[in-house]
């Protein structure tokens, strides 16, 4: 999803410019909708008739976000029940390279009248890969006689497999306009190698490649330090050295799987309670009406939220990750992949599995990735026992998820957006990873040396990520990779739309000591003061203050406390970007600085380290450009960018394959409702529940607060 604004400009293309044969097109219910298949087609379709001389290679086609202004009336005239305005046009953007080519084309497209509207050479820029690329790329780089020489160098056992994965290039200090890759090499052993989870990342290779995209042709080897040394051995007798396996697949693990874990059935009897509309998007459940959509770069996106009647937020999506590496050692310097600008979560989405990803009833949403909804229980909501009468009230919580699975490389991350019984809006973030390492490194600060002959660096996670495909050659399993260490950083845009569209401001509040005066006689007061975001800005949690970011609506008061109602966003401050302000980590990394950045709403601004970061050198767009404008943000124009970061400073345990690093933040009601949201939740009771005895010799006694119950 991209946006108008950076494409008013000169083009080479005519206006406007129709197509000959112009095919028969049924507009879609909705302007939030996402493209459907036959959009695509038609986008595809006027790319090439304006283009006849050339083939084009797509690199993505997406939808070009409608402009909000024009939006808002519609949602509100479909909560008022009356008659809809007209529909925005409905524009797509493609992404694309002339076969042959090294130009990054952009065309945008009227889908409804099938015209291209313009068509530009993004200059300075290039395009994400993709799974044909990643494949390409891989199996040229092992044809090229450079790389032949190293393996024939490393004298490797008969039998074997080396596999190829190639990664975006990073940029360097001094960046290169070639559009490059990093490819990695790994050793599948012989005895495993035909297994389809055999762990290859075990057994990583000293030397990479890069590869020169115009003609895939290897430009040059680099040897990769294997010591405390920042600099490479690279001497030509430097031979292979054995080192023992690390496989995860349950029938290849020595000794076998646990046999003593009993099976755990999920059931709802009568169905569950959400409904889904006939277009596969608009989601109703317990008070929330939402639509929920797809596509390749953003993955789910959830779009006019609404609870009781009552909007909340205008749009919602993961914005970016980057996962910069602490290795300083070249080439893994340049390692800080950006999986939604560089990759895609809908490209790199699993195809989830009933009763293996995804437990219970449940509902599979196809889009351009695979998502999957349910309602289960969330434990207790609330209870309370009078301890005069002994009688106990009790209501369990229940939540909707949607989940969505990405692998990228040695990576996977399980994306939750998750709707409570209390109102309570929940994002997730669940983080596994077969170590992906480097040769043994013994004494590093920036790594653990896991297993024999293997060093994971230290990395971060924050909303972006790692390497390209999702092939199953080259994507095995959720990763969270030891290489170095690194960071994973994670980043959401939220359009916030407080009981309206257009009355929402973004304040913050902090409780702070009284002091020890008159007001204050025995020293014990605090007090909470709120502050309003009124300029373009960037700034972080605190916890010794309790710094909490709220949005709110001052034209619609709390009728008890007097107070604007709002929603706040609950999150511990997490680490941010480690790399130094001068490094190209940091200048890429637009948004890894602060926890928050606030800016004034553009319909073209949605991606929090630019719109194209492959080999991207900062300050393109992104928060810290944007947050620095520093102008006025007025009621219903702030957007609100917000960063939280995994630093994974790799431990044995994680070898050879992590389990799930949990991440949870939160946007939870303050002030919103008169009183508790959740309070008529029916009881939780035994005669519904059908909860049973455990089996054991000496079985639990069952209270009896709730057996009087209906």
């Amino acid at each position: 999803m991209t946006a108008l604004s950076s494409r008013v400009h000169p083009t080479t293309a005519t206006a406007s410019i129709p197509i000959a044969q112009a095919r028969g097109f049924t507009p879609p219910p909705h302007p939030l909708a996402a493209l459907r298949s036959d959009e695509m087609a038609i986008i595809s379709r006027v790319v090439k008739a304006y283009n006849p001389s050339k083939t084009c290679a797509f690199r993505r086609i997406l939808l070009v976000e409608p402009p909000k202004a024009l939006v808002v009336p519609i949602l509100k005239a479909e909560l008022a029940g009356t008659r809809l305005p007209p529909a925005p046009a409905r524009l797509g953007q493609a992404l694309f390279y002339f076969e042959g080519e090294t130009n990054f084309m952009e065309s945008i497209i009227d889908i409804r009248s099938q015209k291209l509207m313009s068509q530009r050479h993004l200059e300075g820029m290039h395009g994400p890969g993709d799974d044909d690329e990643v494949l390409e790329v891989a199996a040229a780089s092992l044809r090229s006689p450079l790389v032949k020489k190293e393996i024939e160098r490393l004298q490797l056992p008969e039998g074997c497999e080396v596999v190829a994965e190639p990664w975006p290039y990073g940029t360097d200090d001094t960046p290169v306009d070639i559009r490059l890759y990093q490819v990695w090499y790994f050793l599948n052993l012989a005895e495993n190698k035909d297994h389809p989870s055999a762990m290859f990342y075990a057994h990583p290779l000293d030397f990479s490649a890069v590869v020169d995209i115009r003609d895939m042709s290897v430009v040059r080897v680099d040897r990769m330090p294997t010591g405390v040394d920042l600099h490479a051995d690279t001497s030509p007798d430097k031979r292979w050295t054995p080192n023992s396996d690390g496989e995860y697949a349950p029938d290849l693990i020595p000794g076998g799987v646990r046999t003593d874990l009993k099976p755990l059935h999920i059931s709802q009897p009568e169905g569950v309670s959400f409904t889904v509309g006939s277009d596969g998007e608009t989601i109703k459940w317990q008070k929330w009406s939402f639509r929920v959509t797809f596509d390749v770069r953003e993955g789910m996106v959830l779009r006019n939220v609404v609870y009781d009647g009552r909007p909340l937020f205008y749009r919602m999506a993961l914005s970016e990750m980057t996962v910069p590496y602490g290795d300083p050692r070249s080439p893994v310097h340049r390692k800080s992949a950006y999986d939604l600008g560089e990759c895609g979560a809908g490209q790199t989405a699993n195809n989830l599995q009933l009763g293996c990803d995804c437990l219970g009833v449940i509902h599979y949403m196809d889009g351009l990735g695979c998502s999957a909804a349910g309602d289960p229980d969330a434990g207790l909501g609330w209870k309370h026992t009078n301890i005069r009468t002994g009688k106990a009230e009790v209501v369990r919580s229940r939540e909707l998820v949607f989940q969505l699975i990405v692998t990228v490389g040695n990576y996977e991350y399980a994306l939750y957006w998750i709707f409570d019984t209390a109102a309570t809006i929940h994002y997730e973030i669940r983080a596994v990873t077969p170590v992906d390492a480097n040769i043994d490194c013994t004494g590093l600060k920036y790594g653990t040396v896991v297993a024999d002959g293997v060093f994971a660096p230290h990395h971060q996670h924050s909303a972006s990520s790692r390497p390209l495909c999702r092939s199953k050659r080259l994507a095995l399993i959720l990763v969270l990779p030891p290489f170095p260490s690194h960071l994973t950083v994670f980043n959401l845009r939220i359009d916030p739309a407080i009981d309206g569209y257009e009355d929402s401001v973004v304040v913050y509040d902090e409780t702070l000591p009284m002091p020890r005066d008159a007001n204050n006689p025995h020293g014990v007061g605090f007090e909470v003061f709120s502050t309003k975001v009124e300029k373009e800005s960037a700034f972080n949690l605190d916890w010794e203050t309790n710094r909490v970011v709220k949005m709110v609506n001052p034209n619609s008061l709390n009728r008890y406390s007097g107070k604007p109602v709002g929603y706040k966003i609950v999150a511990p401050p997490t680490q941010l970007g480690l790399a130094h302000e001068s490094s190209m980590h940091n200048r890429r990394g637009e948004f890894v600085n602060n926890h928050l950045h606030v800016t004034k709403h553009s319909d073209a601004e949605l991606f929090a380290a630019g719109e194209h970061p492959w080999q991207s050198i900062g300050g393109q767009g992104g928060c810290r450009t944007w947050a620095a404008r520093e102008r006025p943000v007025g009621a219903g124009e702030g957007v609100v960018w917000f960063t939280l970061g995994f630093t994974h400073a790799t431990k044995s345990e994680d070898w050879p394959i992590m389990s799930s690093e949990v991440f949870r933040m939160h946007f939870k009601p303050t002030g919103f409702f008169d009183y508790n949201p959740a309070l008529d939740m029916p009881p939780s009771t035994q005669r519904v529940n059908n909860s049973t005895l455990a089996d054991v010799e000496k079985p639990a006694v069952i209270s009896k607060c709730c057996a009087g119950k209906l």
